[in-house]
């Protein structure tokens, strides 16, 4: 077996948090996933943010540089296999699509920037795979540079996702400077921390939990400490951690306090993530948290074998949306039916092969969900439609295929927004085709008739089109023959030619 079929059967997982960028690579054996090498650099994106919002250059320069080493190690894994997801800070970074284009070419993979609400979900399910499969209702918490996710559930299915604007560097930047540590920025640290969780209490602890889990770095690194200096048994205490406090403000610096189990790394925003951890302990009266080894990454990866292995969570928040906005369901199938039975007749033809996102997946998605903004208005539909895609938390989703949805979907009828494909980063050309297979399928359904219709599809020089039917079919649909006509006109003002018999 050569080295890169042995790559093959390798997944890798790239997290490019706030703080620190990680990596890990794993391989699925017998049912389980076996890490084979893990890689964490702090880059420290959040402090290279700016007061215009935008990443500073040698903040840029440091995070592309980490992504080259991490694009070295993960050079021969096929592309499916990997997943590298930004987080609070990409999101929030006006620069983040500049920045995005450099470093999907450093790492030589796509990157995709995901809510907070998925990022809860991914987190929940890399601890959760960590733990005993039992009846526990679990409380796992995450605290990140610029966010902390709160998420409640059982076994693998969450329950509640909650993900707040705190993290540990936020925090150790605001209430912080300097990483002075004094009695009174630690208690207005605090109170800030907890009137940010406090509108989601009420709900978290509505719903309760048998077991409160902690993950990432500040929490895994708190524990750490308060176990080395015997501070709590068997997991973190509000009691250790307030010797921890105690500490800090004596030392008037994490700098300069000397603690068993501290390490330098986390020095910068020890502070911060103190703060949120007192804080959500004290808000939500919490006794005792285990440290859990598994966070976003391993999700990640677990998410990933389950898109491979059929376990897809897109597929049921495809099927979600539908429910939750009416959609006629059985129209949408019929019209995904046509559009997957034109698709294969032109996936070679125009090259729709996968890459790090699944052409065919977003073609079924969106011929399901075109209509969902009919339960708002009939009128400006497709725009309700793409609305709705662009800014509901769809579980499994990443931003950017939201947004190639978004605008499949408002452009699935009447003229072409061209300006629309202007913000696709990602083949935009390929997301045109995909228009357009759309535009035909629901043309073709117009009449709503619910018969199986597979047209043959010719396509010439990439923009002449021809639609061949059955004998006499568009004699006895008049009403789609008229929509081809028009679609035609509508077609040509976009650079395709389409013919019909």
């Amino acid at each position: 077996m050569t080295d890169n079929e042995k790559d093959n059967d390798l997944y890798a997982a790239i997290d490019l948090g706030s703080n620190s960028f990680h990596m890990i690579i794993a391989r699925e054996a017998h049912g389980q996933m076996q890490v084979i090498d893990k890689h964490k650099e702090m880059v420290r994106l959040r402090a290279g943010l700016e007061s215009d919002g935008k990443l500073s250059e040698k903040a840029f320069n440091k995070a592309i540089a980490c992504l080259e080493r991490f694009g070295q190690r993960i050079n021969n894994i096929p592309p499916q296999n990997v997943r590298a997801v930004g987080t609070n800070t990409l999101r929030n970074a006006r620069n983040s699509r500049e920045f995005l284009k450099q470093a999907s070419k450093a790492l030589g993979h796509n990157i995709q920037i995901i809510a907070g609400q998925e990022e809860a979900r991914l987190i929940y399910l890399g601890v959760a795979h960590g733990l005993p499969n039992n009846d526990e209702q679990r409380l796992v918490m995450d605290i990140g540079g610029g966010s902390t996710e709160y998420i409640i559930g059982k076994r693998f299915t969450h329950s509640h996702l909650t993900s707040t604007e705190m993290g540990c560097v936020s925090i150790t930047q605001t209430h912080f400077p300097n990483n002075e540590i004094t009695e009174s920025n630690m208690n207005l640290a605090i109170s800030a921390c907890r009137l940010t969780l406090r509108p989601h209490r009420a709900k978290l602890k509505k719903l309760g939990w048998d077991t409160a889990i902690g993950a990432s770095g500040s929490i895994k690194s708190i524990g750490q400490i308060l176990e080395s200096n015997h501070w709590s048994e068997g997991g973190i205490t509000l009691s250790g951690m307030y010797r921890l406090r105690d500490a800090l403000i004596e030392a008037k610096s994490a700098d300069t306090l000397t603690l068993e189990g501290l390490k330098d790394e986390r020095r910068p925003v020890l502070a911060g993530g103190l703060a949120v951890l007192i804080a959500t302990f004290e808000e939500l009266n919490i006794q005792q948290m285990q440290v859990s080894s598994n966070a976003l990454r391993e999700g990640l990866v677990f998410d990933t074998l389950g898109r491979l292995f059929a376990e897809d969570a897109r597929e049921l928040s495809v099927a979600a949306m539908q429910k939750w906005m009416r959609v006629d369901a059985q129209q949408a199938e019929h019209v995904s039916k046509t559009a997957m039975a034109l698709f294969k007749q032109a996936h070679n033809i125009w090259q729709l092969r996968n890459t790090e996102y699944n052409f065919k997946k977003l073609l079924d998605w969106a011929a399901k969900l075109h209509e969902c903004g009919i339960a708002i208005s009939y009128k400006r539909y497709r725009h309700h439609s793409a609305y709705l895609i662009a800014q509901a938390e769809m579980a499994g989703f990443d931003q950017q295929e939201k947004q190639m949805l978004s605008v499949m979907v408002l452009n699935h009828r009447g003229k072409f927004i061209s300006e629309a494909y202007d913000e696709i980063d990602i083949e935009p050309q390929k997301l045109l085709y995909l228009t357009v297979l759309l535009r035909l399928a629901v043309r073709i359904h117009r009449g709503r008739d619910f018969e199986i219709i597979k047209p043959i599809l010719y396509i010439e020089n990439n923009t002449e089109l021809h639609l061949e039917f059955e004998d006499q079919w568009l004699e006895q649909h008049p009403l789609t023959r008229l929509d081809l006509e028009i679609e035609a006109k509508r077609l040509d003002a976009a650079g395709f030619k389409l013919t019909f018999e």
